[in-house]
């Protein structure tokens, strides 16, 4: 069975508080003016928001000191902290942990109108197109990972969706409904998702035609009949053991298990193998919103290209990768799209459906 593998950064530590003990007056909080530099404040640090003064071996005229910007959980204003007071605190593990943020890159109005003219091409001309989702598909209700302020980036604490949930009522997107529409109009031989919100079955996209690769966070199953119960709320406990709910199964009382995968744990295998198989009998793959730092999601969509070189068989394969950054297997796509996936889908919705296909 395949591992869910880390990408090359590990993965961010969820947000704790921390304490320190600020031991000079230029740097412990405090809210009155102060004379004694002896005093010492102990101070609860929420989360890094910034940082400053990091040359890394560089020399300069000026050295600056090098500081973190801390927020404080009892809500005030974000102070500048020097390093050496940070050594050793999950604070700063969190901070090195997280990743820089890479620039987004938008195609212009016209190069992407003809880029979608493209791939609406590709996929009208495609046997089997095989679909691959990112997070970047649910981006305008939830939040993204590697994205802009993404989750697991430096700027994180900028995301005004970081606490959106699915089960407040959030709805499938412009682009889940785009390719449920282009399925039932035949254009959609497959599609695998590396997100655990719900949203492609949501949207009823065919159950049969999907792979959650990574999860589902509303359904749990059953240890011993399998039953797979799907929830309105999400089901995994904070302080669950080996993914147990807490809850037993309805029809024969046996133990039931969220079905999220973590780092270094196995992917479904029936779900990942239905994938491999059906992305190597692709002619076309289509990457919707996914860095591709993740293995095995990431090779999939390129299955189709290995299995031709292996059995010496010409097929012409296409990939087309839509992200607003870049990623590792650009090098390997035929067509690269620097716009959302609302927009992309939108746009091949309306060449190949009709202009009114909602």
């Amino acid at each position: 069975m395949a591992r869910l593998e880390k990408p090359n950064k590990v993965m961010m530590l969820q947000a704790a508080a921390v304490l320190i003990i600020l031991q000079m007056a230029g740097n412990k909080r405090k809210t009155a003016p102060c004379n004694n530099p002896t005093i010492t404040e102990e101070a609860e640090i929420e989360c890094i928001l910034d940082e400053r003064g990091n040359d890394n071996g560089k020399k300069k005229k000026r050295k600056q000191t090098h500081e973190y910007l801390c927020a404080w959980t009892d809500g005030q204003e974000p102070q500048w902290v020097a390093a050496k007071y940070l050594k050793g605190t999950l604070a700063l593990e969190e901070w090195e942990n997280q990743e820089e943020e890479e620039p987004e890159i938008f195609d212009s109005p016209e190069v992407l109108t003809e880029k979608c003219h493209s791939l609406a091409q590709l996929i009208q001309n495609a046997k089997r197109t095989s679909i691959l989702l990112g997070a970047g598909i649910s981006a305008p209700i939830l939040p993204t990972f590697r994205g802009k302020h993404g989750l697991w980036t430096k700027g994180a604490h900028h995301n005004k969706k970081a606490n959106a949930k699915v089960s407040d009522g959030l709805q499938p997107t412009l682009a889940h409904e785009g390719l449920v529409a282009l399925e039932k109009a035949g254009f959609i031989y497959y599609k695998a998702t590396q997100n655990y919100d719900d949203l492609s079955s949501r949207s009823h996209f065919p159950a049969h035609k999907l792979s959650e690769l990574h999860g589902n966070i509303f359904t749990e199953t059953c240890d011993d009949c399998h039953k797979v119960f799907h929830r309105d709320f999400e089901v995994p406990k904070d302080d669950s053991v080996d993914h147990e709910t807490g809850r037993h199964c309805e029809d024969c009382g046996g133990i039931l298990r969220d079905s999220i995968i973590h780092f270094e744990e196995n992917l479904p295998e029936r779900a990942l193998t239905t994938a491999m198989n059906k992305f190597a009998e692709s002619d076309l793959t289509i990457v919707l919103g996914s860095s591709l730092k993740v293995e095995p999601a990431a090779s999939l969509p390129f299955r189709g290209r290995k299995r031709t070189r292996s059995n010496r068989v010409y097929r012409d394969v296409k990939a087309c990768i839509v992200n607003l950054q870049p990623t590792g297997y650009d090098s390997q796509a035929d067509l690269i799209i620097h716009g959302t996936c609302d927009q992309v889908i939108d746009a091949v919705a309306k060449e190949l459906l009709g202009s009114n296909w909602r």
